[in-house]
């Protein structure tokens, strides 16, 4: 009886507070709904959204308020209510939105309206962005989202985790988000309603802490860019009355339709020059497409602010297409004006007939802007705006920019959170769930009872696997040896470690290793936020990894210890042992990539010399911007021969002996011992931060690189027989042309100021390339150049120069830009005193099933055709690294 009486008691009041506001469905006057209309209550500052129904809830207090009702296409309705102990119902019809068009004579010297208008956006945009000082508002986030299409292989593992084209994944929750000026954003997340923790991870806070008023957002180039107009033509829609505001719709069209651009509308505020409405698309990362949509509005007469957001995103990662949408609502905004701008600017541009009227006294006391503290309407032209802001924010530079600090973000969620209850959640939720979004909540809450009770098997089973099987001497495993999680060890899995060239034939490397974490110890007088942590490795640790590697065609072990101690900010390590190295380490030539074009193609790229050694290395990063690496190395050096010619398939060639082919005679090195030795250094000058959650991260808005290196060879010490000095210098950078496409920029200049004694694999070397596959970086190797051609060891210059268009060939057709095709022209450069000036010129097409890249070369010998080539290869970041290499410490 007593928890029946609870039970009515809390219906009871569920029914109070829920009978107190009001509610209702927004129509078209064409009789159509409108989900997702914009409401807004003045007296609250609170705005909300109708669901994919139309239908709307508002809680409110006793009292009187003004609602407005938004949609576009429509005329905005205001509706005036009485809220007492009771439910309004309260149904709004929006009439459609009538435009004023021009009545200007279009001629064939006229420009659009769109213009003029834009350029006074844009130069108004940094006002805007510090015109606000300070501001807090409550944020509520509803996302929802599913699966689309799953392939065949992957249906049964999807299913186990609850996954499907059916379920619908939902998540709400509720933050207090803050902003200062300068980039300082701040969310606490006070309660989270999700079909499971983990489902809380995509979250579209990266919008809505954005602004349309920076040059880009979310790696997307605003419209209200200082470069926009490089990217995209505007046209004017018309204009519309909103209450006393006139209100201009700009249709923005990019220059060239491709991803990181937006397409789609937007509407401002004349006089103000403020955003009212935003209508965009576009596409990001990996394809995915975006849609936003936002409603702005003048909070208490101060600055217009966004108060409704919707983020519609669909895509396919991997073949697993998927959908979602997010619903955001702003209210209770607090903001803070910065007191050192005026409240109003009126901006003059070339294309106002007023523009003539401007005198010298108002250009003065527009000169004066960062001083003024006059409340009335200063008057400026658009193109001095911009200067007149950028004067504004040198003269208040803080201790942020100093330090290169271009943003704080402090996240962090309540530990009350994910505690609330539907009850708590019937009365916060300003969006009223849909018919299919009660559904979905319902049916996830039983497939994660299920999953639970699968994944405390799957803990049973990783306790097993974590033991030692007799199985794991040929697959592999890693066993810990002490309670405290620090002390491992390790067997490689050798299957990862089997290949083939022509002078071991198959080889093996089996290896075994031991590897104890150690603490790492941080200087606890500093601040988080004062150090730049992300150059200091996570782990500390200490390694000793022996390898046996075994010959089939020589029938001989061989083998190596590698002994490696990682701080924090780099590491030591040393090896000693007999192995086989390539005459270019760079690699010249990847080993699995040589394994097949060995086995298949009847082609051995790869020169192996053996070699009894010891080496010595040594990294340490002083900074994100400064860094270097050094080392000592003792060879005993030793030619070696083919042994097999073993292949799958006969294509009537000649498997090459295994010694470099240059230009030039190359002196026996058999017997040879070298002691070696090189130090490098780079640096990166235009490396910016953020502090996230306090912590100092490195955000690189520009990738100019600097490096120096030095390589000598020490005669007669060890009985060493090489005597060499080598110096090189190089600089690498990529420059943005806007519509015009990128430009990525690497060259290498080195000399040899003493060449008495080298072996050949001291001479400089240079990334050639003879197989049609390749995982080069294109900004930093040749595409047909052959791999020992034009070694050197004199004076050489080396330079790539990548192009990406925005549109070139193929991507004129908008639909290949959106499938992520990328176009690009490169041309290589390589000088020695015997390449005849070397040079390469291409063509790349790039972003071929979302992993590959097809190039067509041709090259040049002091400006002689001499032949061209065909290479496939893997998509890359320009101007990044990549590598298929297992690393000794892995």
């Amino acid at each position: 009886m007593k928890k029946l009486f609870t039970t009515f008691l809390l219906l009871g009041l569920i029914f109070q507070i829920k009978a107190q506001g009001v509610r209702g469905v927004v129509y078209g006057d064409d009789g159509e709904i409108l989900p997702f209309a914009t409401i807004y209550v003045e007296e609250t500052g609170s705005g909300t959204s109708t669901n994919q129904e139309a239908y709307y809830e508002l809680q409110l207090k006793e009292g009187n308020y003004t609602l407005q009702f938004k949609f576009v296409g429509y005329e905005t309705v205001r509706k005036d209510i009485t809220v007492k102990n009771e439910n309004i119902r309260l149904d709004v019809i929006l009439p459609k939105q009538s435009l004023l068009l021009d009545e200007v004579t279009t001629t064939a010297k006229a420009t659009d309206p769109a213009n003029w208008m834009m350029r006074k956006a844009i130069a108004k945009s940094s006002y805007h962005r510090q015109q606000i000082d300070a501001y807090s508002a409550t944020v509520y986030v509803k996302g929802k989202g599913r699966v689309t299409d799953i392939p065949f292989y992957l249906t049964s593992m999807l299913k186990k985790e609850g996954i499907d084209t059916e379920t619908m994944i939902i998540t709400e929750s509720v933050s207090e988000v803050s902003y200062r000026r300068p980039n300082q954003f701040s969310e606490k997340v006070i309660s989270v309603y999700a079909s499971k923790k983990t489902d809380f991870n995509a979250n579209p806070m990266r919008f809505i802490a954005g602004s349309f008023y920076q040059d880009e957002i979310a790696s997307v180039i605003s419209p209200l860019s200082s470069k926009a107009f490089r990217y995209y033509r505007f046209k004017h829609l018309g204009a519309f009355m909103d209450g006393e505001y006139l209100i201009n719709k700009i249709k923005v069209i990019p220059k060239v339709p491709a991803p990181n651009v937006f397409e789609g509308e937007i509407q401002l505020v004349e006089e103000d020059w403020a955003l009212f409405r935003v209508d965009l698309d576009a596409q990001i990362e990996l394809g995915i497409q975006v849609r936003i949509q936002q409603v702005y509005q003048n909070i208490n007469e101060l600055a217009w602010m966004p108060i409704t957001h919707q983020f519609d995103v669909d895509g396919k990662l991997m073949g697993v297409g998927f959908e979602g949408k997010y619903l955001a609502s702003m209210s209770k905004y607090n903001i803070e004006l910065n007191p050192a701008l005026p409240r109003n600017i009126k901006i003059l541009d070339k294309d106002d007939a007023e523009q003539g009227k401007m005198t010298e006294d108002i250009i003065e006391e527009a000169n004066e802007l960062v001083k003024t503290e006059k409340k009335e309407k200063v008057v400026v032209k658009s193109e001095d705006l911009a200067d007149i802001m950028n004067d504004y924010k040198k003269s208040q530079q803080d201790s942020l920019a100093k330090q290169d600090i271009i943003g704080i973000y402090d996240y962090k969620v309540d530990s009350s959170a994910f505690n609330q209850d539907s009850n708590f959640w019937a009365q916060i939720r300003p969006i009223p769930l849909s018919k299919d979004e009660t559904r979905g909540y319902a049916k996830i809450d039983s497939l994660n009872t299920l999953i639970e009770e699968d994944l405390s098997k799957d803990s049973v089973k990783s306790v097993k696997k974590s033991s030692f099987q007799i199985t794991d001497i040929l697959v592999g495993g890693n066993y810990r040896l002490d309670s405290a999680s620090k002390l491992y060890f390790k067997i490689y899995n050798p299957f990862l470690n089997i290949h083939y060239n022509t002078v071991e034939g198959f080889n093996i490397d089996y290896s075994i290793g031991l590897k104890k974490f150690i603490p790492i110890k941080f200087d606890t007088t500093l601040k988080k936020d004062e150090v730049d942590r992300s150059y200091f490795y996570r782990n500390s640790y200490a390694l000793l990894k022996p390898t046996v590697r075994y010959s089939v065609a020589r029938n001989k072990f061989i083998g190596k210890v590698l002994a490696k101690y990682q701080f924090k900010t780099g590491d030591i390590s040393f090896r000693i042992g007999r192995y086989v190295d390539q005459f270019n380490d760079a690699p010249a030539v990847i080993p699995l990539l040589n394994t097949s074009f060995s086995t298949i193609w009847e082609q051995n790229f790869m020169k192996l010399y053996e070699k009894d050694f010891m080496k010595l290395n040594y990294e340490r990063r002083f900074s994100t911007k400064l860094g270097m690496s050094a080392e000592l190395e003792y060879e005993e050096r030793k030619r070696l021969n083919n042994n097999t010619d073993f292949k799958t398939i006969d294509w009537k060639r000649e498997f090459t002996p295994n010694f470099p082919v240059n230009i030039n005679p190359i002196d026996d090195f058999d017997g040879q011992t070298a002691l070696t030795a090189n130090v490098k250094f780079y640096y990166k000058p235009f490396v910016k931060y953020v502090i996230r959650n306090g912590i100092k991260r490195p955000v690189t808005q520009r990738p100019t690189r600097f490096t120096l290196e030095y390589y000598k060879g020490f005669k007669n010490l060890a009985g060493s027989d090489v005597d060499f000095d080598r110096l090189v210098v190089g600089y690498k950078d990529e420059f943005d042309f806007g519509a015009k496409g990128k430009t990525y920029f690497n060259t290498n200049i080195g000399a040899f100021l003493n060449n008495k004694n080298l072996g050949f694999m001291d001479y400089a070397h240079f990334p050639g390339n003879r197989a049609f596959i390749t995982q080069n970086d294109p900004v930093e190797s040749f595409r047909l150049l052959d791999y020992y051609r034009f070694s050197t060891d004199q004076f050489y210059a080396q330079n790539f120069i990548f192009h990406r268009f925005r549109k070139f060939l193929v991507t004129q057709i908008p639909a290949t830009r959106f499938l992520g095709l990328k176009e690009g022209a490169f041309l290589n450069y390589l000088y020695t005193p015997d390449s005849n000036n070397y040079t390469e010129l291409g063509y790349s097409l790039d972003g071929i099933l979302k992993f590959f890249r097809i190039e067509v070369a041709t090259q040049y010998e002091n400006m002689q055709y001499k032949g061209w080539g065909v290479r496939v290869g893997i998509s890359t970041s320009l101007g990044g690294n990549i590598s298929v290499n297992v690393q000794d410490d892995e």
